[in-house]
């Protein structure tokens, strides 16, 4: 009997830990705005919102056993008058959040019952940073107002964790949002100010604290700007990606904004390298920063060394070519040749009007030595074909799917011309464009 007790206790003991899923419930006034659309994002899931039309009201459960920020978002009205919002929210298993929407003069009325203080502290705050940010817009401050109008975006933060004593969870989340949106804010008034041909007050930068000690904090990773913000004041206060990643070490103690920030440091470097002037040295002091994220490191390395063939003597990249029929090819097979190769894609309106000025300098030149070839970095074979049939385009007509190539080549934008030796080394990683005429033609006749 005893043992019997003992179990049904234990049961009873596992039922009261388990607080079952989380529901967001509430009530939808449209107003003027008959089409709009809620989601609710939770972690990596979105949900559609279904509200019934007759009684605007919705109903959602959130499964899940810990307490966590989750994102309520909306798109509202149609055409010219559609507008979006956004609106954190506090959820904890086994509770109800029960929510007041309203929608009018395009903006968001968002209401919760008191008792509640996380979610009234959040919707508290973001309530007033819209208004806020619409006023500085509407009205910018003058220059002796500036500081006090812009101070009270993170001050103000203050006075609602004040008044609702939210979780700590939630006032964490409320500091970083508060101090990202006083940033956002403050290049707003930059962009005024400077359209009007004046500078900022002295000082803006000191309203808030340093960025490492907002934005150290796995919270702020939940805001998809954090690591651009943190990369931005790196860049400011170092000048090589070196100490950058040094003085990101120094200051920032969280492991997944040191690692994600890292990342973007040497995403930057990949892609601004200037690839024709020491080469090796560049790759050298990739390797060494890179040695720290391990395979995503390793692809930043094969990135960056894929680059070399977008130097003037590189050779023929080893791509594999698909025609028309399905047949593979590879740009080795032309050596011997000189290669004007064309890179354009069907949806590239600039390409599709350099081809007939391809195809008259193509007949035009008459030079058996040089080969025209046309590769389209297109994803759909069917647009391809179906651009190719309308152009007329003939001759070596090739797709190359993926963004490999564009990559290996450190294509910017296109259309792109390059030209190659016989040799198969590059000539000319930017050559004339066929519209050039006379400037194209002139280089092309002197190929032997």
């Amino acid at each position: 009997m005893k043992h019997i007790i003992s179990i049904l206790l234990l049961l009873a003991t596992i039922g009261c830990g388990q607080k079952g899923p989380a529901e967001i419930t509430g009530r939808v006034s449209p107003g003027e705005y008959s089409e709009y659309q809620l989601f609710l994002i939770d972690g990596n899931k979105r949900d559609s919102l279904s509200v019934e039309n007759q009684t605007g009201l919705f109903s959602l459960q959130l499964d899940g056993d810990t307490s966590r920020i989750v994102t309520l978002m909306g798109v509202v009205g149609t055409g010219q008058n559609k507008w979006p919002f956004e609106q954190a929210l506090y959820i904890e298993p086994g509770t109800k959040v029960e929510l007041d929407i309203q929608f009018k003069n395009r903006r968001v009325e968002m209401a919760v019952d008191k008792k509640d203080r996380n979610n009234a502290a959040l919707i508290t705050y973001n309530r007033f940073y819209l208004d806020k940010s619409r006023s500085i817009w509407d009205n910018p401050p003058v220059a002796n107002e500036l500081k006090n109008s812009m101070g009270e975006i993170y001050i103000r933060v203050n006075d609602v964790i004040e008044e609702f004593r939210p979780a700590n969870m939630t006032e964490s989340y409320l500091r970083i949002q508060a101090y990202l949106f006083f940033i956002q804010a403050l290049d707003g008034v930059t962009y005024m100010y400077s359209r009007n041909g004046e500078a900022l007050p002295d000082g803006m930068n000191e309203l808030i604290p340093p960025v490492y000690e907002v934005l150290d904090d796995p919270m702020a990773l939940r805001f998809y700007n954090t690591n651009s913000f943190v990369f931005n004041y790196l860049k400011k206060e170092r000048e090589t990606p070196e100490e950058q990643i040094q003085l990101l070490k120094e200051r920032f103690t969280v492991p997944s904004i040191v690692l994600s920030v890292s990342r973007l440091v040497l995403q930057n470097f990949v892609a601004n390298y200037n690839y024709k002037n020491n080469f090796e040295e560049g790759l050298l002091r990739l390797k060494n920063m890179a040695a720290e994220l391990g395979e995503e490191g390793e692809k930043l390395v094969k990135n960056f060394e894929s680059k070399k063939y977008s130097m003037e003597g590189a050779a023929l990249p080893d791509v594999m070519l698909e025609d028309v029929d399905g047949q593979m090819h590879k740009l080795a097979d032309f050596r011997g040749k000189y290669l004007y190769i064309d890179l354009w894609a069907s949806w590239c309106g600039p390409c599709c009007q350099e081809v007939p000025y391809l195809q008259k300098l193509e007949k035009q030149l008459n030079n058996p030595m040089v080969e025209f070839i046309s590769i389209s970095l297109d994803t759909n074979k069917k647009a391809w074909k179906e651009k190719m049939k309308q152009l007329n385009m003939h001759g070596h007509q090739y797709i190359v799917t993926g963004d490999q190539f564009a990559t290996m080549m450190n294509i910017k934008g296109i259309p792109h011309f390059l030209l190659y030796s016989k040799a198969g080394t590059l000539m000319q990683y930017k050559a004339e464009h066929p519209s050039s005429g006379d400037r194209i033609r002139n280089v092309l006749v002197r190929l032997k």
